[in-house]
């Protein structure tokens, strides 16, 4: 009698597909919490300035403001074009694996093998560019919006 050695608990699709669906997560997570920073920080300073009574701002502190919503705004449409391109990636591979499985075994393929997240190379440098451009804008646009709240600080 011989018995069939036991299966591993894992293969090595598997951990690349966790892997891959969790480095996903993490993307699509952080790139949430950038869109939500880049607003908020976006209509609360916009809507002091549409107030019944806009604060005083001497000329460099305008702007430092202007650039701070410039650098909001560029690293806000970065983060939603990073997301749109993260959805437009899974969907493309996903169709492009079950075309291929189609082809290669005659029957539909099940969901269960179809979670790679991966996308040609030049859309996941895409994607990179994004996210990168995105934080730095933001981090650029928190910092110009500082200068320009302490420089307010500064007029009598």
């Amino acid at each position: 009698m011989s018995e069939a050695a036991p299966k591993p608990d894992y293969e090595p699709a598997k951990i690349f597909n966790d892997l891959q669906k969790d480095l996903g997560a993490r993307i699509s997570t952080f790139i949430n919490h950038l869109l939500v920073l880049d607003a908020g920080i976006l209509s609360i300073t916009i809507s002091a300035f549409l107030g019944i009574q806009p604060p005083r701002f001497a000329v460099d502190a305008l702007v430092s403001l202007r650039t701070g919503w410039w650098l909001l705004t560029i690293a806000l449409i970065c983060a939603l074009t990073a997301a749109f391109c993260v959805l437009l990636a899974q969907t493309l591979v996903q169709d492009a694996l079950r075309n291929w499985y189609r082809e290669k075994f005659k029957e539909p393929a099940t969901t269960a093998e179809l979670k790679v997240f991966a996308g040609p190379p030049w859309f996941r440098w895409l994607i990179r560019l994004l996210v990168t451009v995105a934080f730095l804008g933001t981090v650029a646009g928190i910092a110009f919006i500082s200068a320009a709240a302490s420089q307010m600080l500064r007029i009598p």
